[in-house]
């Protein structure tokens, strides 16, 4: 037989040991739900370091896109980097320092270069955004 019980029928020291209870496992909530924000927080970044995003912020192509390292000589070819569009390009260090150039052909089909980092360490890990156009 079930019976209903009302919280005022209770002795007092019952009742604060329920409310007690409750507040208890609401700080424990509060704190998990913290917890949890700080790991997603830590865990998600989405400026990853080490990297250089290229933004073509022009009404047109740019083509035969490559990245020059300058003391390792390091030369990646990235292609064509259509109108409004951007690429995230991930630095590749070396155990010494370094200089990045992005060299590019615009739409009139002349050569052009932009210094994307000046100095690159491993030591050092940033992002770097240029924006072209």
């Amino acid at each position: 037989m079930v019976s209903n019980i009302s919280l005022s029928s209770l002795p007092l020291s019952m009742m604060l040991c329920s409310n007690f209870r409750q507040n208890k496992m609401r700080n424990y909530g509060v704190i998990l739900g913290f917890m949890v924000l700080f790991l997603a927080a830590c865990s998600i970044n989405p400026q990853e370091k080490g990297t250089i995003v290229l933004n073509n912020k022009s009404d047109y192509l740019l083509s035969d896109i490559k990245v020059k390292y300058t003391n390792s000589k390091r030369v990646d070819v990235l292609g064509d980097l259509p109108a409004h569009t951007s690429y995230t390009y991930k630095i590749h260090y070396t155990d010494s320092e370094d200089s990045i150039t992005v060299y590019y052909m615009d739409h009139e089909q002349r050569k052009k270069s932009l210094t994307a980092v000046g100095y690159a360490a491993k030591y050092d890990r940033q992002r770097y955004v240029l924006n072209i156009g």
